[in-house]
């Protein structure tokens, strides 16, 4: 079982409970373990880097939240670092 990180941006969140719920059902079908969520607004410092960070510290090798709208523009940049889930998709990490 994978390690995986979520991401929850409050800043486009129409539902935090909803989202939460997503993030589970989105682990449990791709075979996840959610070993953090990091909640995330428009005031956060280097929300990038902060993600990318804690993904590597968890060793997760997957990033999931609720839509590629909670990534804000950190799509490309987070993509070096693992796996992004959303529902309906999955963008592949790109080595290097």
């Amino acid at each position: 079982m994978d390690n995986a990180i979520a991401v929850l941006n409050l800043t486009v969140s129409e539902s935090e409970p909803a989202d939460r719920a997503t993030l589970v059902e989105l682990a449990a079908w791709h075979g996840c373990r959610i070993t953090d969520v990091l909640t995330i607004d428009a005031e956060t410092y280097m929300p990038t880097t902060l993600i990318a960070y804690t993904a590597h510290t968890a060793r997760a090798a997957v990033i999931l939240a609720p839509s590629l709208a909670h990534f804000g523009t950190a799509v490309k940049a987070l993509r070096s670092a693992c796996t992004l889930v959303v529902p309906q998709t999955a963008i592949p990490r790109i080595p290097g």
